[in-house]
């Protein structure tokens, strides 16, 4: 059974536009106020009578001066709300964003309910700011219409997404079921901009599918993580143990992570009793850690990964390396290993801020480092996704299989 400290309410791990709003796969478990993680004080913080900080009287002089002189008059409200605005975009952090009370509460409906949309989970270029798919959402009208993984979003509907962050470009994409909207994008090696007109609708992830290659060895893949993951995992599990399979095919590639509880879940499954992941904030202090207990898969295991494995499916991949269960083909992962905190305020906006990162049970962080296979694999067909790939012509599944037979 999975343990681990109390959970904070995260946008975990990777943006997912599935659906109706922004929002990160995720279990909301409990809040934990900002405040609770300051464990060291903050350097130059002087309390004046007021009960201000000092570093905050400037701020009130610039709001004071507007409201009295100003050539118009200005709701204080907007003047909160453009201060706080900017402290959040001043973070340069592409994951830390500030939402009004309206796109708040999309995002939390979004972690609980049902949602329409186009079916891409996307992640930001740190280095030029650009908005890049990590993966379509397999099924999805995104996937069905051609996007792949690493295209570059340009424009939606008419508007360019350049210096537009993450929650911009998924308001411009969700939508209801039925509406039409029209996605541009740079493809590496194309020279034209690509022209996709989408047709929003409900999806229903179905995470987990899985088969018997080669007679007798199985094969899951997920494709992301969300809450009902690691249940559709055991089924697969338990299906292919009762075919008598002799080895197992993990697949994890062009999977942009999910709900990290379902992950360490999964893992628990097939690792045996150890350390899954933990945390730490600024000051080095881990905030949580994440155990499995005893139970183990008792069968040679592979797991695939490629270069749009993130987040989740990098916890997994990494934690059965870390601990010598699985040997991981393919190439090096995405690099997404940061977590998020959701911070409701009173006014019914919040905040989703950067707080912490992952680490395996190594101690190495995957955050713009990703990890490793044990044996590096490159498709042929790099300009496809590992989903449109025959069976017979997927070299990293077949290098996969080679290596477990060798173990039974």
């Amino acid at each position: 059974m999975l343990t681990g400290k109390k959970k904070i309410i995260r946008a975990s791990i990777t943006y997912l536009i599935v659906f109706t709003a922004a929002f990160f796969l995720g279990a909301a478990i409990g809040v934990r106020p900002l405040s609770t993680l300051k464990e060291k004080p903050i350097l130059g913080e002087v309390q004046t009578k007021s009960g201000e900080t000092s570093e905050l009287i400037p701020v009130s002089e610039v709001m004071n001066y507007i409201k009295e002189r100003y050539v118009k008059e200005v709701p204080p409200q907007i003047l909160i709300r453009g201060a706080i605005n900017g402290m959040v975009q001043a973070l340069e952090d592409p994951y830390s964003v500030f939402m009004e009370p309206e796109e708040f509460e999309d995002f939390m409906i979004s972690l609980n309910g049902s949602f329409e949309g186009v079916g891409l989970s996307l992640d930001v270029d740190e280095e030029t700011g650009e908005i890049i798919v990590v993966a379509p959402i397999e099924g999805t009208p995104a996937h069905k219409a051609g996007i792949r993984p690493r295209d570059r979003i340009v424009k939606v509907d008419g508007v360019e997404l350049k210096g537009k962050s993450i929650d911009e470009a998924v308001k411009l994409l969700r939508g209801k079921k039925g509406t039409k909207v029209t996605v541009y994008v740079e493809r590496p090696g194309v020279k034209e901009i690509l022209k996709y007109e989408l047709v929003r609708d409900d999806i229903r992830l179905k995470t987990v599918k899985w088969d018997i290659i080669e007679n007798d060895i199985g094969y899951v893949r997920i494709s992301s993580f969300d809450s009902y993951t690691s249940e559709e995992f055991e089924n697969a599990l338990t299906a292919l143990q009762q075919k008598g399979i002799k080895a197992l095919v993990l697949d994890l590639r062009d999977n942009p992570g999910g709900d990290l509880d379902e992950a360490v879940r999964v893992a628990d499954m097939l690792m045996g009793k150890g350390l899954v992941v933990f945390t730490r904030d600024r000051y080095g202090n881990k905030l949580e850690e994440y155990y499995s207990d005893d139970a183990s898969l008792e069968l040679p295991l592979a797991v695939l990964i490629n270069e749009n494995s993130a987040s989740a499916a990098e916890i997994v991949s990494g934690a059965l390396q870390d601990s010598k269960k699985a040997v991981l083909v393919g190439k090096r992962t995405f690099g997404k290993g940061t977590v998020q905190e959701l911070m409701p305020l009173n006014d019914g906006s919040g905040l989703k801020m950067t707080i912490a990162k992952y680490y395996l049970p190594s101690g190495r962080s995957i955050d713009g480092k990703g990890v490793e296979p044990d044996v590096e694999v490159s498709l042929k067909k790099v300009e496809s996704s590992s989903y449109e790939i025959p069976i017979n012509e997927d070299e990293q599944l077949k290098k996969a299989v080679e290596i477990l037979k060798t173990k039974f």
